[in-house]
């Protein structure tokens, strides 16, 4: 799966007015978050399909985000005490996820 990194705004500096500071913003949307790429993988074992069957089962093996990239979900930022605006990302899934599932159809 890929995906290219979705729209944000930056914040770009600071400005003074009267006794306050404050945050001056890029563009709307002006820069983009890293591009997304993950690899899913999944097996399906099934047995016999016998027309007269009530139901069919099979198994599913699979193994989500397979090379374990810390992909940016999101990017969000804090102002610490010294007034520096920091970024930080935050990602979902960074290692990779097995799952097994068993199906039933009827």
């Amino acid at each position: 799966m890929y995906q290219t990194g979705r729209p944000i705004t930056y914040p770009i500096g600071t400005f003074q007015y009267g006794n306050s500071q404050y945050t001056l913003y890029s563009d709307r949307n002006a820069y983009r978050i890293p591009d997304y790429i993950r690899l899913d993988i999944g097996i399906n074992i099934e047995g016999n399909h016998k027309i007269k069957k009530l139901a069919h089962s099979f198994w599913n093996i699979s193994i989500y985000n397979v090379l374990g990239r810390n992909n940016p979900y999101s990017i969000y930022f804090v102002t610490d005490q010294n007034g520096k605006v920091k970024g930080y990302k935050t990602s979902i899934f960074s290692i990779p996820v097995p799952s097994i599932t068993y199906n039933f159809k009827f």
